[in-house]
């Protein structure tokens, strides 16, 4: 079964107890904790090894971000901390981030904010001043930037235990919630195309099967079937199954598998490797052949007519004994 994935942001050294204190916190929930100290990120030699820790936060589920009195080892590519810099990576990629900061921090960043142009000023709670334009630059963000004070583990963890029980709490409402959304989301895109259908066809009646054809297939429910499967942020659009494969394979990463080695033959499949450094896993998506022509051309299909067993994902954990190239088969 998936685990949740907690990337642990702060320091190191200053903060090296805090860091402990929440791996201990975070694996008694049963969830996953990714810490750089840790051997829990997988670094290459192609580039410097801050830039495997950004990639990892995108394989990571929620970040928690400790800041302290140190500003930390700099960024190579921007004027912010590798620890900065992990923070608005997580929210640029729309994570769930939580900020917790030193309470002798807080208190002075008021002063900070009194005094920062007055030149000679002196600040005792921090090393550097960026820690605390940064800062300010997190409480200037529209959304999704909860910051909570702390002085020892035990205050960050029970904040932190309220928080995920809040996080549980709201997607179980959102999860109940789907099947309304998704029956009135169905509804419209039918009630569109009936409304696309009436006005075409009344301006153009000679062009009347090429018609029905376009505006079913702009409308396609495969688009939104696998925007939804692989949590896409943008529209997916695609014409016939080469579209597809370049799209699978050049934005999202994902693999042909050949036919002979699909599960079903009534399904094409793709695979992509989601590995963590502590567990091996591939997610395979699936998708009906006969959705596709022989020649690979797209089929127009209504939103009515579609079955949501036509797309489907899986994420599988490989076994210890077996290596990801033993169960991708090619």
């Amino acid at each position: 079964m998936a685990r949740p994935r907690i990337f642990v942001s702060s320091t190191y050294f200053d903060l090296k107890v805090i860091r402990e204190d929440l791996d201990r916190f975070i694996t008694s929930f049963g969830y996953e904790p990714v810490r750089h100290e840790q051997g829990h990120i997988s670094y290459g030699r192609e580039e410097k090894p801050e830039v495997y820790a950004y990639r990892e936060i995108d394989f990571c589920d929620i970040l928690i971000s400790v800041i302290g009195g140190k500003f930390g080892s700099a960024a190579t590519d921007s004027e912010y901390s590798i620890s900065q810099r992990e923070l608005k990576t997580a929210y640029d990629l729309g994570k769930q981030v939580y900020i917790f900061v030193e309470s002798s921090v807080l208190s002075e960043f008021k002063y900070y904010q009194a005094n920062k142009d007055v030149k000679g000023v002196r600040f005792t709670a921090v090393n550097d001043p960026r820690v605390y334009s940064f800062l300010e630059e997190i409480y200037a963000l529209p959304k999704g930037n909860p910051i909570f004070s702390f002085e020892t583990g035990t205050d960050l963890t029970t904040i932190l235990r309220e928080q995920l029980a809040g996080l549980f709490q709201r997607l179980l409402v959102e999860d109940s919630n789907k099947v309304k959304t998704s029956l009135t989301q169905e509804l419209q895109r039918s009630l569109q195309t009936v409304d696309q259908l009436v006005k075409f066809l009344t301006d153009e009646k000679t062009k009347g099967n090429t018609a029905v054809e376009e505006i079913l297939f702009s409308n396609h429910p495969i688009f939104d079937a696998i925007k939804t499967l692989i949590n896409n942020k943008y529209r997916v659009y695609f014409t016939n199954l080469k579209e597809l494969n370049d799209w699978l394979e050049y934005a999202k990463a994902y693999s042909a598998i050949p036919a002979d080695e699909w599960d079903d033959h009534e399904y094409m499949e793709w695979v992509r490797d989601v590995s963590g450094k502590t567990k091996k896993e591939i997610q395979i998506l699936s998708i009906k052949k006969n959705l596709f022509t022989t020649d690979g051309q797209l089929k127009p299909i209504s939103p009515a007519s579609w079955n949501d067993s036509w797309a489907k994902i899986e994420r599988r954990e490989l076994s210890k004994s077996n290596s990801i190239d033993d169960d991708i088969p090619f």
